[in-house]
């Protein structure tokens, strides 16, 4: 491979918008099937599981804050 120098690149390249736009939909195809699997009976369950989980967290998240802020306020600070 021989290397060419930034000026050489340059004059060289072309943006072509519509191959650059397959190549990101091949990419992004590619990492949703990895996440979600192949078959559509697969990917209801991974989405559903995935789901619950995000579902979960927030509610944890929200009771987690919900005890802060229910344990500062019978706190009192000394010189507040």
């Amino acid at each position: 491979m021989v290397k060419k120098d930034k000026a050489e690149r340059r004059r060289t390249f072309k943006a072509d918008m519509q191959a650059i736009k397959e190549e990101d939909i091949r990419k992004l195809q590619k990492t949703f099937s990895q996440f979600f699997g192949d078959e559509p009976g697969e990917m209801k369950t991974h989405s559903s599981k995935i789901r619950n989980k995000v579902y979960l967290f927030g509610f944890v998240v929200t009771v987690f804050f919900g005890v802060i802020m229910y344990l500062s306020k019978n706190v009192n600070f000394v010189g507040l």
